[in-house]
Parts: C-alpha cells; structure tokens; sequence
C-alpha cells in the first residue's frame, strides 16, 4: 500500500484500515506507514506556515523610538521599509527633528536593539530614517526558517505522543477497553495520519494568506484554526476506531469518554511543547529568528495577547 492510496484510505474508505488493525496483523507496518504519511503532509504544512517570514521579512517592525545620546525624541509608527536602502518610512505627519549620534528601537514595548541612524530626511511627506551601513533589516538566511518548521511541525505531535503514550496506554486500561499498547497505538497513529492528510489539504490556503496578508496575528490565529479542524478531524477517526475495536461490553459513554481525556491531555501537553518548539511563524519585533526561543510563559497567554491584539492591527 503506498502513502497516496493510504491517504485515500484515510479519507474514504477508513473501514479498510479498521479492518487491519481489528486483525492485528503487520499493526508495526501499517503505523510506520501512517507515520511516514503523517510527516510528509505535516512537514508541508510546516513548510507553508514558515514561508511568511521569507515572504514578509520586514513584518517585525511595527513602531520606532528615536533617541540621541540616550534620550528619547520621538516615537511612532513604521509606514514601510525598503531592505536594500536601510530606510524606516514613518506615518504621513510624524516630524523627525534633525539629530547626531541618533539611534532608533523598533517595538516600543518589546524594543529590539538599537540601530545606528545615518541620517534622517523627508521623502514625498514621508519622514524617513536611513540606518547606518551595517545594519541588517532582513535576516540573510530566511529561507532556513521553512525547513526548520517543516521538521517542527510532525516532531511536535511525534515528541507529543512519546511524552503521553505511557498515560494515553493506562487510561485505555482504565476506561475499561483492554486494548494492548500496539492497537493503541495503532489508534493514536490513526488519529496522527488523519490530522496531516487535513493539514496537507490546508497547504494551498497558507501559502496564499502568507502571499497576501502581512498581519502577523491574523496568520497565527488562522494557523491555530487549521490545526484545530485537522485535529478535530483526527479525533474524529480515533473515535470511529476506537468503537470499531472496543469490546462489545463497552458502552459509547465510555468509549467518548476516553476520546475525550485522551485529547485533554494530548492538546495540554502538545500546547505547551509548541511554546517550547517556537518559533513557528517567525519571531515578531527581532531582526533575526533563532531556531528555538526558549522562555517562561505558555501558549494559552500567547493566543490570548493575539486575539487581543487583532482589532488593532486591523486599524493600522
């Protein structure tokens, strides 16, 4: 069976799969099989997600602080960028006096570090601040990042599924199905191929939100949207797995049960090692993205901030 045909499978005939793992012959096959479907569609997922940083690199800065020997000037808003000049366009409006020894900050709350101001003009009703020669506005190995979050991405549910086999295992034996582990984990690598076919699907409508939109809230928000419809989809498929070979004395209240704490405790521990795995989309507000940023906090803050913050990135 090749990886197109088991993605058909996935999508059309799951009884056919069922079957097999009902069986419980060649269950290591088949689940090296859904692994590897999984970490083909997720990686091209993770590929389209870490394409908007190559696309916008310039996204990151959104406000700017002028200072001349360490005393601040003037504040406000970024207009535009051009990468290649080292030019910070500002707001139609916004006076720039004329200073020496400037430096400018972008992100006023968050600030980046410093960059040395060569000179500051007016261009078309535009003020205009030109960085010294050394400065970099655009990161010159961008293209690393959709490789990065093209292996991110499956290793995220993968490192997931390691953390949680264990528990998701005893809760099975709790719940009263007396599956073994390899059928449970035949289960859950159902659950793990479903979830990459959907994002795979997904893949054309990311690459054309990153193409054409530069708010970086709005695409964390429709990534996080993508990622719950395939995992739903996944749950989906667990769940009609699940009932195909739980014994029969097994009643459905149970069998949803045990879906349910076993997508509690997935998305609570996948949640938190996407914080620990991030950057996934790019680091907003720093000139460069390092491949991990380890740091206190969690995801549910983050999403917070970000539902948040979207009314008033719609306003600028």
């Amino acid at each position: 069976m090749n990886i197109f045909k088991m993605m058909d499978s996935l999508l059309r005939d799951r009884d056919s799969l069922y079957t097999r793992a009902a069986a419980g012959d060649g269950l290591a096959r088949l689940c090296l099989k859904l692994l590897l479907l999984f970490v083909v569609a997720s990686g091209l997922y993770g590929a389209a997600m870490g394409s908007f940083r190559c696309i916008h690199p310039g996204y990151f800065f959104s406000d700017f602080e002028l200072t001349a020997n360490g005393d601040p000037v003037v504040s406000g808003k970024v207009a535009g960028i051009d990468a290649e000049a080292r030019k910070i366009y500002v707001a139609k409006g916004q006076s720039l006096p004329k200073v020496e020894n400037a430096e400018v900050c972008f992100n006023v709350t968050r600030p980046t570090e410093p960059y040395k101001v060569a000179a500051v003009s007016e261009e078309k009703g535009y003020g205009v601040i030109t960085l010294a020669a050394d400065a970099q506005l655009a990161e010159p190995d961008a293209w690393r990042l959709p490789l990065l979050v093209a292996a991110k991405v499956p290793a995220l549910f993968l490192l997931t599924l390691v953390v949680c086999c264990l528990v998701l295992y005893i809760l099975n034996l709790a719940f009263g199905m007396g599956l073994h582990f390899l059928p449970t984990m035949t289960l859950v690598t159902f659950a793990l191929a479903a979830t990459g076919v959907m994002l795979g699907v997904f893949v054309p409508i990311a690459v054309l939100f990153a193409v054409v939109t530069e708010n970086y809230h709005f695409m964390k928000l429709l990534h996080l949207f993508v990622f719950g419809v395939s995992g739903l989809f996944g749950v989906r498929v667990l769940y009609e797995g699940l009932t195909r070979l739980a014994p029969e004395s097994v009643g459905r209240h149970k069998t949803k049960a045990l879906v349910l704490s076993w997508l509690l405790l997935y998305s609570l521990v996948g949640g938190q090692l996407a914080w620990t795995l991030k950057p996934f989309l790019g680091t907003p507000y720093l000139p460069a993205t390092p491949p991990f940023r380890v740091e206190s906090g969690n995801i549910y803050v983050s999403v917070f901030e970000s539902v948040s913050q979207l009314p008033r990135s719609a306003r600028r």
